[in-house]
């Protein structure tokens, strides 16, 4: 396994867009890949170089092998059914560190911090709800709301204490969006959790907790991707504002 003590916030989100789109990765040019993640050429080939290889080119060849073997573990398989552990790609990270940044933030931010909104839409909404519960379990005044034209109170709050709490698995659903730029506004603090950091509503939030999966549909459109590591990071995010208690 790969050991991340010395890559940089940088290198951690190209290292983790790698291992999360192994087929975009396969198919981009060094340059391609760079203007998707939104990095440097040079940030993609250090990285790849801590990753223990001399060339992206060694590292795309490395891969394409794993893919091929991959295949062929599969064809020699006897069984019908596909077994997929979406999120264990996920916690096989050293989350506690590709979060430092993200959760030192956070929880200065909170020192200040008085009433939490949640806000969602669909399979994010319930999470909102389980988010403000778990907010409100450790002593955080906590609401939750899942209808972007609902009226919220704009008088008698703290501005400086004001922070909305916003999940999309893609960042760029449209009322999600429209509400966070609504809430920032009327001086809310913006944290948002998302499939990737290079989103809409990632790139206007003050603090963004990415996860970096692989996205999942099925008929219709229907967004499938696991939102297991969402839990984790509501979960996380509960626990460290409850030890300021």
């Amino acid at each position: 396994m790969i050991d991340l003590k010395n890559f940089t916030p940088t290198e951690i989100l190209i290292y983790n867009y790698l291992i999360a789109h192994p087929d975009e990765a396969l198919k981009l040019s060094i340059r391609q890949l760079a203007s998707t993640i939104h990095v440097s050429s040079a940030s993609i080939i250090r990285c790849v170089k801590k990753m223990g290889y001399d060339s992206f080119y060694e590292f795309k060849f490395d891969l394409k092998q794993q893919k091929l073997t991959s295949q062929t573990e599969k064809l020699a398989t006897n069984y019908d059914i596909e077994i997929i552990d979406s999120s264990h790609d996920f916690f096989k990270r050293p989350l506690l560190q590709q979060y430092a940044h993200e959760l030192t933030a956070f929880k200065k931010l909170m020192l200040n911090a008085n009433n939490i909104l949640f806000f969602g839409i669909g399979t994010s909404g319930i999470l909102a709800q389980y988010g403000a519960r778990q907010f409100m379990n450790f002593g955080v005044n906590s609401i939750y709301n899942i209808d972007p034209f609902y009226p919220l109170p704009k008088e008698g709050q703290d501005d400086t204490k004001r922070v909305a709490i916003m999940l999309s698995v893609s960042g760029e659903t449209p009322e999600v969006i429209e509400r966070a730029v609504s809430l920032k506004s009327d001086n809310f603090h913006i944290i948002s959790i998302t499939n990737n950091n290079y989103s809409t509503l990632a790139k206007i939030s003050e603090i963004n907790f990415s996860y970096n999966v692989k996205p999942e549909s099925i008929k219709n459109n229907l967004n499938i991707t696991t939102q297991v590591p969402v839990i984790f990071i509501l979960e996380s995010l509960a626990r460290n504002i409850g030890q300021r208690k």
